[in-house]
């Protein structure tokens, strides 16, 4: 079975470094991984990881934006990193074309004052961990639109998204460029996944989008997917049953 795709990457918008660095700090920022349940792969060692993850940030808050920032400067091809002191969370990089070393402290990168140059675009990332390490969230912002990724706060999310009730949300993304706007986010229920299959087919129809839905059982895992169009808008549903409830993951996309 193909594993689903998540989320569309943009078109046009940040350059092809921004959008490497974002994509792979989304699994540092991510730290409930839920996603991974979805696709199922490597589930277990994921899993493992991500909670080693959480308990550090929850220990130690800070940690999850020195982490992140950390990440993306490992991944810019145009600087390399100098020195690095996690207990002063501190970083000190040099700009391979200039020669030209800069420091940046705790303060720095949850203030919002790191940026990366990145293809002749300068991207600004901001960070910040919320209470006991968890629903932190990474902005990422140039002059082409912006980014935003965390954990628990789903509040950006589209008031046309049905929400499904008593359903707990670990995780988000969101992106705004050029007038257009996408994002997914996980969710968590003890109901079966037929009742949420059920829910999601209802009230999208409900709000006029044209549905269409598929379920699958292979060796007893049960999955579904409901995808739903009205004009502009996309929104698709991927869910699975495991460890005794219902995860899915919701994207959406809206153009004007």
């Amino acid at each position: 079975m193909s594993e689903p795709v998540l989320q569309p990457a943009p078109k046009k918008g940040m350059s092809t470094g921004a959008k490497i660095a974002i994509g792979c700090l989304i699994g540092v920022l991510l730290v409930i991984g839920a996603c991974v349940a979805i696709v199922g792969v490597g589930g277990m060692w994921v899993k493992n990881k991500v909670t080693g993850m959480a308990e550090k940030y929850e220990n130690d808050p800070d940690a999850f934006a020195y982490d992140a920032a950390l990440t993306a400067f490992k991944l810019n091809p145009d600087v390399e990193i100098v020195a690095q002191d996690e207990s002063a969370k501190s970083i000190t990089v040099r700009d391979k074309k200039t020669g030209k070393e800069t420091t940046f402290n705790l303060d720095d990168i949850k203030d919002g004052r790191l940026s990366i140059e990145s293809e002749g675009e300068t991207v600004n990332f901001g960070v910040s961990a919320g209470e006991s390490g968890e629903g932190g969230t990474l902005t990422v912002e140039s002059d082409k639109g912006t980014m935003t990724f965390g954990g628990g706060d789903v509040s950006s999310v589209p008031d046309w998204i049905p929400s499904y009730p008593g359903a707990r949300t670990e995780s988000f993304s969101n992106v705004e460029m050029g007038g257009e706007r996408s994002g997914t986010f996980t969710l968590h229920t003890a109901d079966s996944l037929e009742e949420v299959l059920a829910f999601f087919e209802e009230k999208l129809k409900e709000a006029g989008f044209e549905v269409q839905k598929s379920t699958m059982n292979i060796q007893g895992a049960e999955s579904a997917n409901v995808t739903g169009t009205a004009g502009g808008r996309t929104v698709t549903v991927n869910m699975t049953s495991q460890a005794g409830e219902t995860q899915g993951l919701v994207a959406y996309s809206e153009k004007p």
